[in-house]
């Protein structure tokens, strides 16, 4: 028998997302708790890792689906505020869901206007579905014809699709198999048409994604060492080095963390070092900061090493 419990980032939320199926109609609904502890004591601990998402579903005790939804203009870093919490979930094969527009208006100011999604967050998803082996849907969340986002129930016609799908193969068959499922279905398919499509008729020169942003070089090891005077020998295999250029001033999390993530998957493989440059912060203020924090451990998990401007610090320093 399915005991259904959804928990939920916030209350109003998870009773949207509650009225979406009704597998849901007897379901019990509580917020995600805050400390670590109480995650941990609940299970909830590996897909909140990084990171909360809006949405944690449990069958039994189990987690089967974790979402995330925002109406953020999904344009340059902002993709990155939301990259670990799809992570998270991904790398524990759970099947997960970002519910978002692929463009949006943006109020207010001389930069008003449509702003389109930064196609490297498909790209880099798409690596860590076939890394893992599991399936990460992103459904575009509808606009009008000037852009602004729907709020009308219209906008959750493809969600309400994508759950009975869900539970097509659920109620049959259980968990096992079921992001195999999704991951090869024709819904999962016109999703990814849908990506392809947009960035063909919304996105200009899309191929300015092919490449790394400013932000990131691809460099030799030999450039790298070359240019900050570094004496530590790499690894043998280690061929290519993606760094990063953090361009803050103070130790903060957002967006910083979620691009490093996104980064690693998009251009790192076994044979890359991810090195962070913080060319305005010191390794004494690093030190400073707490070892539990979230920016710490993210940080520390999406980087080889970190490049202050007083030191190179390797990750197992750190």
């Amino acid at each position: 028998m399915n005991h259904y419990l959804i928990y939920c980032d916030d209350l109003q939320e998870g009773i949207w997302f509650k009225n979406l199926n009704s597998h849901f109609s007897n379901a019990n609904l509580e917020v995600i708790p805050s400390s670590r502890k109480a995650l941990a004591a609940i299970g909830l601990d590996k897909v909140l890792k990084y990171d909360r998402p809006d949405i944690v579903l449990l069958d039994n005790d189990q987690i089967i689906l974790v979402l995330e939804r925002t109406v953020e203009v999904p344009s340059g870093h902002n993709v990155g505020q939301r990259y670990g919490r799809l992570l998270a979930a991904a790398e524990e094969r759970i099947p997960v869901v970002y519910f978002g527009p692929y463009a949006a208006y943006k109020h207010g100011g001389n930069t008003a206007g449509p702003r389109y999604m930064n196609l490297r967050l498909f790209y880099s998803l798409s690596n860590v579905s076939n890394t893992y082996n599991t399936a990460i849907t992103t459904i575009n969340w509808p606009v009008d014809r000037n852009y602004e986002v729907l709020k009308t129930p219209a906008k959750d016609v493809r969600i309400k699709e994508y759950l009975d799908l869900f539970f097509t193969y659920y109620d049959s068959y259980g968990f096992s198999g079921l992001t195999e499922y999704i991951k090869n279905s024709p819904f999962q398919l016109r999703q990814i048409q849908e990506q392809e499509n947009f960035a063909l008729t919304e996105v200009r020169s899309p191929e300015q994604y092919d490449v790394p942003p400013e932000s990131v070089e691809l460099l030799t090891v030999s450039t790298f060492k070359r240019r900050y005077n570094i004496a530590y020998n790499f690894p043998s295999n280690i061929q290519k080095i993606v760094l990063y250029h953090v361009g803050m001033t103070y130790i903060r999390s957002d967006p910083y963390t979620g691009m490093a993530a996104l980064y690693k998957h998009l251009y790192g493989d076994s044979n890359t070092y991810q090195i962070l440059e913080f060319a305005n912060i010191s390794s004494n203020l690093w030190y400073q900061q707490r070892q539990t924090s979230k920016t710490y451990r993210m940080y520390k998990e999406f980087s080889d090493a970190i490049l202050f401007n007083d030191a190179l610090i390797l990750q197992q320093n750190l």
